[in-house]
């Protein structure tokens, strides 16, 4: 496999199905094509990075795959939801782009058939197949940036996650399902697994932005709604903190025996005790935060 590598400050790791649909092109004596693709899928993440920076966000890491990529963003955790989403389209549009101004090209005469024919194709790929609404997918992550205003950041991930496991799982069946005919389909076979691993592999817990956005809260940001919230003394902190929401600010009352309620504490309280107690602890130690 190749080992990391730094590229402008970010570090910069290719996965290994990319390198075996590379190296299976190669062997298929289509190393043309592949140096192509591996342009193509070069210019979408580019797109991606160049939009972060434009929102002031820096890449530290970025790990490629047959699907595009997955870069580690510095402070998108706690931007808005807007901005993850715009930051995602980027690399999508990036293709579509490039599909525009490929046809015109061919239509001008200056792209030849043949491989021109296959750059289109690559950046038509890319574009459709990131724009599908599931995790690590561009568009997956565009549709989590939309549930999350209204569910949380937990849930929407854990929708998005599912549905990248069952596009990734109809990959793998269609690929099987063309081998069965004698069909091989490598690139459906490799993107399906890919798929279905970023998404196992995705279900970290998202619980924690809401953590990193208390604390972030400044008078220039204007008027915030205020979401008011009831739980019992024994939920943990940690499940209290996945049902704040973006672009609100969260009062949190706890629902005492006989259905009396204590409070309410405010997010500055409850990221206290978070520090103080850690994420399992009962809702009950919010009374040592007043």
């Amino acid at each position: 496999m190749i080992p990391p590598f730094m590229v402008g400050g970010v570090r910069v790791r290719v996965h290994g199905g990319l390198v075996v649909l590379l190296a299976l092109a190669v062997y298929a004596r289509l190393g043309a094509e592949a140096a192509v693709f591996a342009a193509v899928l070069l210019g979408h993440e580019l797109a991606h990075i160049l939009m972060a920076a434009a929102f002031n966000l820096r890449v530290t890491d970025l790990e490629l795959l047959p699907t595009g990529g997955v870069a580690r963003v510095e402070g998108l955790e706690t931007a808005d939801p807007g901005v993850e989403a715009v930051v995602a389209l980027a690399g999508p549009l990036h293709n579509l782009l490039c599909l525009a101004g490929g046809f015109l090209l061919r239509a001008a005469g200056a792209l030849a058939p043949g491989r021109g024919d296959f750059f289109l194709l690559a950046n038509a790929a890319l574009a459709a197949g990131n724009l599908l609404p599931a995790l690590p997918l561009d568009g997956g992550r565009v549709v989590r940036a939309a549930l999350a205003l209204h569910r949380g950041a937990r849930a929407a991930t854990a929708w998005v996650t599912r549905a990248g496991l069952a596009v990734g799982g109809a990959m793998l069946a269609a690929a099987a399902g063309l081998l069965a005919l004698r069909i091989v389909a490598p690139g459906l076979l490799v993107f399906g697994a890919c798929i279905v691993l970023r998404a196992r592999g995705g279900r970290e817990d998202v619980g924690m932005r809401p953590w990193r956005e208390m604390g972030e809260r400044s008078a220039g940001i204007g008027i915030l709604p205020v979401r008011v919230l009831a739980c019992g003394p024994s939920m943990r902190l940690r499940e209290v903190v996945t049902r704040f929401l973006p672009r609100h600010y969260h009062l949190v009352w706890v629902v005492a025996g006989g259905g009396k309620a204590v409070g309410p504490w405010d997010e500055a309280a409850v990221w206290r005790a978070l520090r103080s107690h850690g994420a399992d602890a009962a809702a009950s130690v919010l009374r040592g935060e007043i």
